[in-house]
Order: structure tokens, then C-alpha cells, then sequence
């Protein structure tokens, strides 16, 4: 087993490997990060990558450098070193391994601590620090955060302008059923696409998780969005981040909330059943600004109804959703403001509702 796992992270990172390439089945070669190889020669490359029992090694037959694969990765990346560790611990091979047992507390702000506390109520059972360092599982995902530079999922979540502040709550998984039958196994759903997603995690006030969102990476997926349930509680993405205290903005995109300061997404149109759940609280319904969309024009006539307050963005912003509006120039605050200031309720809601729908 500790072999596939330093196989694949070798393989992750060997984009960054000049010249790399597959000698044989277990020997890998590439020019060397330390030495450089040959200034005069940039074909030279003297570094290998080996098995040796059950483990792989490093070494260059030009600086004569060599150390375990397990401190080579951590140099080389320390962010995927962080998943691998955890990986490797999980296997339980670390007694008679050039790999020893890592420290906890070094590799916090990674999957494993993302999912310390919050796997509780979903899982069933009584997860907890301890409890995963006694019983070591294995993880089938990646943050965002400790992800390489050009690895596709952080270059979609950073071409899309997503602040750098959620990242460490953005994951990446390369087979998505596989991913949930491990980390949610009571989750009930048989038709869920297997394949490489990006994983956003809808959780109720504490961060627990109750909902896992898989949006496809790559466009040839049939399904590009699909949500499954891990509990009964409502499903709200976002709420572990909630100020009740002050203005709650309740969206559609869980992407668009990561724009807007003290905000929710439901996942859908229907915004006015979120409201529904904070009725003591100051809630504002921001729906994409799409006045041509019936089901949209449908919920945001029946929000104004029901006495909610809704924003209806004014014809001069360019930009379907928030995410869009962000791609197009604005920033965060120009649109908090914007939304702000083109919030309506009641008569006054209805007055600019007849005028703002195109259908």
C-alpha cells in the first residue's frame, strides 16, 4: 500500500520535475531539484526515484543526494507532503517503513482538520481527534489550499476569483462516489457520478456537515452539480459562518455567498424557504439577476408577497450571478453596496419588481 501511495504522489507532483519520465515500473528519473543537474547540458537528468523494499527513494548520481521519497515530497511541496502524511498514517505501515508517524499538530489546515470535529452527526458515530489518530482512515481528498500550483481544481477555483481565505474549506476529489461511500458511508444515494469534483460541504451552526455538494471539474460530466444528504437538518451552505446579530443575506450559488460578507446560499431558487427558517433575523433574498428566467421571476414575486425583503439588481449590472458580477470588474464591496442599496420590501418591492421582470 505505501508503495501506490508514494507511486501517486510522485506522479502529482511530477509536473514540477524537469524532464521527468518512467524508466521502468518503480524507477523514475528527472533532473535534480537540488543540484540542478548539468548548468551547460538542460537534457541532463540525474535523479531517480526508486523502490526499495516496500518504499521509494531518492537519489542523484551527480550530487549524490539521497533521502526517503516521504522528505523529498515535503521539500518539493509541502502541501501535498501534508495529504500524503496522512495517507501513509492511515495505512498503519509506519513500524518498519523509512516513514514514521506524523505530528497532528503540524499538518492542521488540511482535510484532517476540516473534518476533526465535523463528522460526528454525520458519520454516526463518535469521530473525534482521538478517535481518528486510534483508528486511522484513508483520505480520498484534497484541500484546495495544499494543492499544487497548476493542478486543474485550484486552477478552477482561482480562475473563478474565489477569495483565498475559503480555500482551506474547498476541496477536490478524484472519484466523488468513492469519496462519499468512505467519508459518509449512511449516505444512502446509488447514482452518484464517480468522477473528479470540486466538494463544497453545506454544515448547520456548529460546522457540522449535512450536505455534500460535488460540482463536476470537467465539462464533458453529464451532471455538472449534484448535492447528497448526510442529515435531516436543513440544508444551508455556510451557516457555521453566520453572524445572526447582523444582516443575513441568503443566495443561490455557494460560490456567490464567498463573495458576500455575512452570507448563506440555499443551492437553489427558492430563497423564501431559508427565510422562513430565520424569521426573527434582518434577511435580505438575493436572487441571480436574471429577470428573464421565469422559475426566478416565480420566487422573487412570492418572496415579495410573503412580505420578504428581496434585491433586484438594477439593469446596468453586467453579470448573472455574484460570481459573474466578480469576473466582470466589481468587487465585493461594490457589490454588497450595490445590493444594499437596491434592497425593496413591501408596495415599494412590488412598484420595482413590475418594472425589473422581462417575462
Amino acid at each position: 500500500m505505501s508503495v501506490y501511495i508514494d507511486r501517486k504522489y510522485l506522479l502529482l507532483i511530477s509536473s514540477r520535475l524537469q524532464q521527468f519520465k518512467q524508466k521502468k515500473e518503480d524507477l523514475f528519473n528527472f533532473r535534480c531539484l537540488y543540484c540542478g543537474d548539468s548548468k551547460k547540458n538542460k537534457l541532463k537528468a540525474r535523479g531517480y526515484v526508486y523502490r526499495k523494499s516496500n518504499d521509494y527513494y531518492y537519489v542523484c548520481h551527480n550530487c549524490n543526494k539521497s533521502t526517503t521519497f516521504a522528505k523529498f515530497l515535503q521539500e518539493v511541496d509541502s502541501g501535498a507532503y501534508k495529504q500524503y502524511a496522512l495517507e501513509r498514517y492511515a495505512t498503519g505501515e509506519t513500524g518498519h517503513h523509512n516513514y514514521k508517524k506524523p505530528n497532528f499538530e503540524q499538518l492542521k489546515g488540511n482535510a484532517y482538520s476540516r473534518f476533526q470535529s465535523t463528522l460526528d452527526k454525520s458519520r454516526g458515530d463518535s469521530t473525534s481527534v482521538e478517535s481518528l489518530e486510534r483508528t486511522p482512515r484513508a483520505f480520498t481528498h484534497y484541500c484546495i489550499e495544499n494543492l499544487p500550483a497548476d493542478h486543474p481544481a485550484r486552477d478552477y477555483i482561482q480562475k473563478r476569483q474565489i477569495p483565498k481565505k475559503h480555500w482551506k474549506e474547498i476541496f477536490f476529489t478524484e472519484k466523488f462516489k468513492d469519496f462519499l461511500d468512505l467519508e459518509f458511508p449512511k449516505h444512502g444515494k446509488d447514482e452518484v457520478p464517480n468522477d473528479e469534483r470540486i466538494v463544497l460541504f453545506y454544515t448547520n451552526e456548529k460546522g457540522e456537515v449535512t450536505n455534500v455538494a460535488g460540482r463536476a471539474l470537467f465539462s464533458k460530466s453529464k451532471i455538472r452539480y449534484v448535492t447528497v444528504k448526510i442529515s435531516d437538518e436543513k440544508k444551508l451552505f455556510g451557516l457555521h459562518r453566520l453572524c445572526k446579530q447582523n444582516k443575513v443575506y441568503v443566495l443561490e450559488g455557494q460560490f456567490d455567498s464567498l463573495f458576500v460578507e455575512n452570507s448563506i446560499a440555499s443551492g437553489d431558487s427558492n430563497l423564501g424557504n431559508v427565510a422562513a427558517v430565520f424569521p426573527e433575523l434582518d434577511v435580505v433574498l438575493v436572487y441571480d439577476n436574471e429577470p428573464r428566467n421565469k422559475d426566478i421571476v416565480k420566487q422573487i414575486e412570492k418572496s415579495i408577497n410573503k412580505g420578504y425583503k428581496v434585491c433586484l439588481f438594477p439593469e446596468a449590472v453586467n453579470g448573472k450571478d455574484i460570481n459573474e458580477m466578480i469576473s466582470n470588474g466589481l468587487t465585493s464591496d461594490q457589490i454588497k453596496t450595490i445590493i444594499d442599496t437596491n434592497t425593496f420590501s413591501g408596495l415599494e418591492a412590488k412598484l420595482k419588481f413590475t418594472n425589473w421582470k422581462r417575462c
